[in-house]
């Protein structure tokens, strides 16, 4: 039978790209349709992040492919059926890849003072088939992995970028904006190559003299892309514009709320969760629970009040279900995330629903 007649049958129905899993074992056929004919997309494989990223770059628009309608409810049910978490937390292959082609980029900048447009497309290409098939605990928990100084540039580049691009899918952008969105990320503290290292990582309180140094980066980074010729201007304005601050006290220029671009703003909240997610020479790590609770408390009021909000519920409604490691080394599944105390949600642990507590506290994601 050919496939028109399965699909006729329904035999065969569409599904959504997002819905497979990586670790998913596919023993039979899925499809998608290319250019009005229906093609074979796969069988017999078992899923990787790398393999699901390629099928979200060539299927349609809409992401739809058809899988055989006895298979439909098993790959829905594929996460739920996990009872056992992977307790190794870590980046995920994908991560660690795209983070040595970051650090290429930058390399080539040092060299020669401007960007490589193929490897800047392609690195936001990559990021962007990330934040639509890895689930976003994979994402976090990456983001959230222990950093070495000396590569804390190319890898806070991609973390600000991936984070840019969740904020993006969950304000709905289309993919050409969240794609833009995803390359101020990748870009926005290129200029930070200018900088001297002994004063990037100073483990001590900067000078004056160097705390100007450092307010000069934005600058550094937006003449960079218009030396590399870069002539959008949402993306120069969101990598010039991302030390700005609502109250007007932010750099280089002292903007206030509604001088500030979009991109930057997005990417204000995302370099923020960064910088104080990663261990520095100069501070202690923290929690991903921990840094939305200063979110939601107020300490951070100078960044778009709006975007923090939409930041801070989508990130409750992603954890939710997701499993952690507790401070007592037990792995426990997030069952609830208090809007009013963001730093201690309600876990399940051997099956009983317990309040943690700065006594009992979540320390990370875990796969």
């Amino acid at each position: 039978m050919d496939f028109e007649k399965l699909l006729s049958a329904k035999d065969y129905i569409p599904i959504n790209t997002h819905d497979l899993k990586c670790d998913m074992t596919v023993d039979y056929s899925i499809y998608h349709k290319q250019n009005g004919e229906y093609v074979l997309l796969c069988k017999d494989v078992v899923l990787t992040h790398d393999l699901i990223a390629r099928f979200v770059r060539i299927t349609s628009p809409d992401h739809e492919i058809f899988v055989p309608k006895e298979q439909h409810s098993a790959i829905l049910d594929f996460n739920a059926g996990k009872t056992v978490p992977k307790t190794g937390p870590g980046p995920y292959s994908g991560y660690t890849e795209v983070k040595s082609d970051t650090k290429g980029m930058l390399d080539a900048v040092v060299a020669d003072g401007k960007v490589p447009k193929d490897i800047s497309d392609s690195i936001c290409s990559v990021i962007y088939s990330q934040i639509e098939t890895i689930d976003v605990s994979t994402i976090i928990d990456s983001i959230n992995s222990v950093r070495e100084v000396d590569e804390y540039l190319h890898t806070h580049s991609v973390n600000v970028a991936l984070l840019n691009g969740l904020i993006g899918k969950w304000m709905n952008y289309d993919s050409e904006k969240q794609n833009a969105i995803i390359e101020v990320g990748v870009l926005h503290d290129i200029g930070k190559l200018k900088i001297p290292d002994e004063v990037l990582n100073k483990p001590a309180r900067l000078s004056e003299e160097e705390f100007g140094l450092i307010k000069s980066h934005p600058v550094h980074s937006r003449d960079i892309l218009v030396n590399s010729g870069v002539v959008k201007e949402d993306i120069l304005n969101g990598v010039v514009q991302h030390h700005e601050r609502a109250n007007g006290l932010g750099y280089p220029s002292g903007l206030t709320m509604g001088k500030i671009s979009e991109f930057a703003r997005i990417t204000a909240v995302s370099d923020v969760y960064d910088a104080m997610v990663a261990k520095r020479v100069y501070k202690e790590a923290h929690s991903p629970f921990e840094i939305l609770a200063w979110f939601s408390d107020g300490r951070y009021s100078d960044l778009d009040i709006t975007l923090v909000n939409t930041f801070l519920e989508a990130m409750t409604t992603e954890l939710t279900g997701k499993y952690v490691l507790l401070s007592n080394g037990k792995t426990a599944k997030v069952v609830y995330v208090n809007p009013v105390n963001f730093e201690f949600p309600y876990v399940e642990i051997d099956g009983e629903v317990i309040f943690t507590s700065k006594e009992l506290s979540c320390v990370s994601l875990v796969q």
